[in-house]
């Protein structure tokens, strides 16, 4: 586990919120401690007893997250006598969490997916900006509808919706390009959501051939479209990543979330902790059907690359302040003002 500092949970590393039940705890390690001494919950771990619980993994072993937190302090002492006490605000009422929370969300990704090859360019070429201005348009507007699937994103204020969507829909911009990349197994080649490519070669389908270009801009342009390339593609084909893990990887970035205000699902903390539960569960148990020797590394492997597809957010963010084809002050005004916020 990384070293930690004196803002880091003793459990899982994240933000420290509290050491009211006895150590530095983020909110989610403090949510999960109350409810498994209020019920008084007995958990088995599928391993020896030693399954990593920092960050993303933290909700993959309850037993072995529930023996962190006594090791690192915790005491179920201290939850009794906060409990007598009763909560300090009233907690929102919510629906339970969908018996089947992933199959409604991989139909919608198949929708999502037949109206993008509806839209489709008749032929392959060289994406140009108005492609891109199109595809984050799209992304946009699918991050949405997928978030709406939750309630507290609904019950976010619309300021707070869009600062969500201003980094999600990036994340729907990679991840269903990638997907669709995969399948070409050239290198250098990325694909756009309407069939159009970006190519390392900078003028690689320029129906122009006698266009110049700035040296910077051609430069940061091949690397960027490597970096995708290496980073992103290429984990999509090696792991050969399916339907449903791609809609879990949607899913787990809105519930693991790095968006511009901090904190942004704070009040709806133990809702949204029960949804990423529900789907980590529901991926376990896919793998396992799908995967039985080796579903325990999988689960780990596509939990980790998160990390990789939100540091490509960020580069493509960065991309957007130096790219001809991602010049964002040349996008329309809707999509303009995912990028303002």
């Amino acid at each position: 586990m990384p070293q930690l500092s004196a803002d880091n949970c003793r459990i899982c590393g994240d933000q420290v919120k509290s050491d009211r039940l006895g150590c530095p705890a983020c909110l989610s390690c403090i949510i999960f401690f109350r409810r498994a001494v209020r019920k008084n919950a007995e958990f088995i771990c599928t391993k020896r007893g030693n399954c990593p619980t920092f960050n993303e993994f933290r909700s993959s072993c309850r037993h072995c997250r529930y023996q962190k937190c006594l090791q690192a302090g915790m005491k179920s002492s201290l939850v009794v006598t906060r409990d007598l006490n009763g909560p300090r605000t009233p907690t929102p009422t919510f629906l339970d969490v969908p018996s089947n929370l992933m199959r409604s969300l991989v139909e919608m990704q198949k929708k999502q997916w037949e109206d993008h090859q509806e839209q489709m360019v008749e032929s392959m070429r060289r994406a140009t900006r108005s492609d891109v201005n199109k595809m984050f348009k799209w992304s946009f507007n699918n991050s949405v509808e997928w978030a709406s699937q939750f309630e507290p994103f609904l019950r976010l204020t619309n300021e707070h919706q869009k600062c969500v969507v201003s980094e999600y829909g990036f994340a729907f911009f990679l991840i269903d390009q990638a997907f669709k990349s995969a399948k070409e197994w050239t290198n250098g080649y990325w694909l756009l959501q309407n069939g159009t490519f970006l190519h390392a070669d900078y003028f690689h389908g320029l129906e122009n051939a006698g266009v110049s270009g700035d040296q910077e801009t051609i430069r940061l342009h091949s690397e960027f479209v490597n970096y995708l390339d290496v980073t992103i593609k290429r984990k999509f084909q090696t792991l050969r990543i399916d339907e449903f893990e791609t809609a879990v990887l949607k899913t787990l970035l809105l519930f693991s979330n790095s968006f511009p205000i901090q904190n942004i699902f704070i009040e709806y903390q133990e809702k949204i902790e029960n949804l990423k539960n529900k789907c980590l569960e529901e991926l376990m148990g896919y793998l396992e059907e799908k995967f039985p020797s080796s579903y325990d590394v999988r689960f780990g492997k596509l939990l980790l690359f998160m990390g990789d597809i939100r540091s490509a957010v960020k580069v493509v963010y960065n991309h957007t302040k130096v790219s001809d084809l991602f010049d964002s002050t040349k996008f329309d005004l809707f999509v303009q003002s995912f990028f303002v916020v």
